[in-house]
């Protein structure tokens, strides 16, 4: 089954169907809409302008509308000026209105998560032995394929469901990354923008990470991250974690200050402090997340992540937020873009925020990169380090771990 999911992406998502689609678009932008050009002539300062996506999970039906969606929201920012997007974690997930019957068993699954979520506060899952008859009554009627594989995979438990799961990820993964690496670079090369994916299914062997593609305004794919901090459902699925932390180059055209560097990190990567420090170490002004939070939305349990970050290592922070309801999980969060507290306009560490946890923004903001340069030089507590204290602290965790 795992190789007819992957046969049957591939020919969806063909390089050669995708390459039509963006001719198309490509000669319906024309001319009129050089804004790569109108942006280079009329930016030259201090100020870096970047966006971040929020948007809500809708199936398609077609890599055409999936391709519309991207090109939206590239667009909108470019009209905007800016010079980096940001997509949200699991990108992806619109694409699985590709898989015959999905769609359906989708709206099964949802509908009676949020029944279950209402009635009880209970979790999103729903796959269990007493709906297994129902669900296949509906798919018998809507998807030869998908009814198969879930008949195959699912039983009464989690780990079958994982499993599942596990496998649609590794049936789609090397697909989907094919074509959406396509479909980024084109579009980073029309509006001349630098674009970070939000992240897919990275397929190495038959390890599966969690991972974001960075492109520059020339469209080449300038920066790969693998998620390091997983959480408790990829842990289940079988997610990969990586150990390394990379930076990139960040130079738009226009922008007066040269060797700015960026790095990518991805969701559950911004709850603890070492992320940001290690790119902040490494030279990075920029850390952008993407996230897709599998929780109802609270704006505290929201604070563990990015905020405090930006504050602890004097970066600026992009925060891109995926949100909806797919497979029973629901999905909710703000994209957002921080900076730390002194340097924002109303002193509370918010650049700019979009104004619900559910829905579809983009949302803008003018980095100056020069004046977080002075307030990192100005702030009293910034890089105080107990080396001594680190480094016995680090050793009772040895310690700890090994008995």
């Amino acid at each position: 089954m795992e190789i007819f999911i992957e046969k049957w992406f591939s020919k969806k998502l063909s390089l050669k169907r995708i390459g039509k689609y963006l001719r198309l678009v490509d000669s319906q932008i024309g001319e009129q809409a050089d804004y790569r050009f109108m942006r280079e002539e009329e930016f030259n300062s201090n100020a870096v302008i970047v966006a971040c996506v929020q948007r809500e999970i809708k199936l398609v039906n077609s890599v055409e509308k999936y391709i519309d969606m991207l090109h939206g929201f590239v667009k909108q920012a470019s009209r905007e000026k800016c010079n980096l997007i940001v997509f949200p974690e699991y990108n992806f997930f619109d694409l699985f209105g590709l898989i015959p019957g999905f769609r359906h068993l989708n709206n099964f699954i949802n509908k009676s998560a949020k029944k279950q979520t209402d009635l009880n506060n209970h979790n999103n899952t729903v796959a269990n032995d007493n709906n297994n008859n129902t669900v296949s009554k509906i798919l018998e009627g809507s998807g030869g394929a998908t009814l198969e594989m879930y008949k195959n995979s699912h039983s009464s438990n989690n780990s079958d469901n994982n499993s599942f799961l596990a496998m649609i990820f590794r049936s789609i993964a090397i697909p989907i990354e094919t074509g959406i690496k396509r479909i980024f670079s084109y579009l980073a090369k029309k509006y001349g923008i630098y674009i970070y994916t939000g992240s897919y299914v990275l397929k190495e062997g038959r390890d599966i990470y969690n991972a974001g593609f960075l492109f520059d305004p020339d469209g080449n794919c300038i920066g790969t991250q693998r998620k390091t901090h997983l959480v408790e459902f990829e842990k289940q699925v079988g997610f990969k974690r990586d150990c390394k932390l990379e930076v990139f180059p960040f130079n738009p055209k226009g922008c007066s200050l040269s060797r700015l560097k960026i790095a990518i990190p991805v969701c559950m990567d911004a709850t603890y402090f070492e992320t940001f420090a290690a790119a902040r170490k490494e030279g990075a002004d920029i850390v952008a997340i993407p996230i897709a939070n599998m929780e109802e939305y609270n704006p505290w349990r929201a604070l563990r992540g990015i905020w405090p970050r930006v504050q602890e290592s004097y970066v600026y922070g992009l925060k891109a937020s995926l949100n909806g309801w797919i497979a029973g999980m629901h999905f909710t969060g703000k994209a957002g873009i921080f900076a730390p507290i002194g340097i924002t306009p109303e002193k509370n560490g918010v650049m700019a925020i979009a104004p619900h946890y559910e829905g579809n923004y983009l949302i803008t903001a003018s980095l100056d990169m020069e004046e977080l340069h002075k307030e990192r030089e100005r702030a009293e507590y910034h890089g105080d380090r107990n080396y001594e204290f680190e480094r016995k602290f680090l050793n009772i965790y040895k310690f700890i771990n090994n008995t």
